[in-house]
């Protein structure tokens, strides 16, 4: 079970990872790459999901017994959902010739840095258990929460002074909001994963 939920993990990673590069230097090789990798996720996901049932007898300790693994499954689908969101708008960014602001690039280029911190620590979690680094993601995951919800404030702010263009806006929000998305989901799994460490 632990190894496939790393599997899952690992290739979350690498989609993240390959929408950070498309954000970082627009290409078309990342967005086939991440493809590749997004089948691997629903191909390891809907293992991981068919082997939580396979193993989930029908009574209601059996029924217990699976609902924290098959809510960190549901979690890794909606972390695939939202990096699919993230490379959506970037390809429409690229297709629109859409730039940011220099403050605009560096926001998302902090979130991101964060939201694939956190996802890469998650596998270590994972192996061990270690409720200390649970807590970490916890905090810096909230902590990093916050300063995104501020860069969002601070972009309406930077739109009434004129210094985004409005049409850019949905874009970069869509960006920023897709990689919270990713970092609470992130939190969830850490949290399902100590509960279930402190089970066994």
């Amino acid at each position: 079970m632990r190894e496939k939920i790393i599997l899952v993990c690992q290739n979350l990673m690498k989609m993240l990872e390959l929408a950070f590069e498309e954000f970082r230097r627009p290409e078309q090789k990342p967005f086939k790459e991440a493809e590749e990798v997004k089948d691997r996720i629903h191909h390891h996901s809907s293992e991981l999901t068919g082997f939580i049932i396979s193993k989930n007898p029908s009574s209601e300790k059996g029924r217990e017994w699976a609902k924290p693994y098959l809510s960190i499954a549901s979690s890794f689908d909606r972390m695939t959902y939202n990096i699919e969101g993230i490379l959506d708008r970037l390809r429409a960014k690229s297709q629109n010739h859409i730039l940011f602001s220099d403050q605009a690039v560096k926001e998302v280029n902090d979130v991101f840095q964060e939201a694939m911190r956190l996802l890469r620590i998650l596998p270590d979690l994972i192996t061990t258990g270690n409720k200390t680094l649970a807590q970490r993601i916890g905090e810096e995951g909230r902590s990093m929460f916050k300063i995104a919800n501020g860069y969002s404030e601070e972009h309406e702010e930077r739109l009434i002074q004129g210094i985004c263009v409005p049409k850019h806006s949905p874009i970069y929000l869509g960006i920023i909001e897709s990689l919270k998305g990713v970092m609470v989901h992130t939190l969830e799994v850490s949290g399902k994963i100590v509960s279930l460490s402190s089970k066994s």
